[in-house]
């Protein structure tokens, strides 16, 4: 019986032509290793740089609209100011509700000014639990069931959101 010594494939024989070829592999390999490497560092600093900027863009955002709300509210400051610079043995009661009225009106403005609006419902408005808290139950001729009868005190929001919902009765249901 003849043994016959097996043949490697000639995918693995140990040729110069194969080694070249290893060579070039690995040396290709190695490359696009680097690249993933060196592209996996860039997007690393990139999205580190993203939220350095986001912090700072933030930042600046909010003093941002500090500074404009508080340029809004000096004008009631200096209200406040004319009105306490006031001789108080000189005014009459009429002078001093003109004073608190404009004043008032001049925090009103200054706060439409930033978004914020009141919410104010009248009798007769449906009630909206996004934007009343209903405090009590109190019927009232004339005012349909689940309507606002009565604004104990008024709402506020800033925009869409809600930052205080106004505090109301509402007419109880038939």
């Amino acid at each position: 019986m003849d043994h016959e010594t097996p043949t490697e494939p000639e995918e693995f024989t140990d040729d110069a032509s194969n080694q070249s070829e290893f060579a070039q592999l690995i040396e290709r390999l190695a490359a696009e290793r680097d690249e993933a490497v060196a592209s996996k560092l860039r997007a690393q600093a990139d999205f580190a740089n993203f939220q350095r900027r986001s912090i700072e863009n933030e930042a600046r955002a909010r003093i941002g609209g500090l500074s404009q709300l508080t340029r809004a509210l000096m004008p009631v400051l200096d209200h406040f100011d004319l009105a306490l610079a006031q001789d108080p043995s000189k005014l009459t009661v009429e002078q001093v509700t003109k004073s608190i009225e404009m004043t008032r009106a001049e925090l009103q403005k200054a706060l439409e000014q930033n978004g914020i609006a009141r919410i104010d419902p009248t009798p007769g408005t449906p009630f909206d639990p996004m934007q009343h808290d209903a405090v009590m139950r109190q019927p009232l001729e004339g005012i349909a069931p689940n309507c606002v009868s009565m604004r104990f005190q008024t709402g506020w929001r800033l925009g869409e959101s809600v930052l205080r919902p106004a505090k109301v009765a509402v007419s109880p249901d038939a």
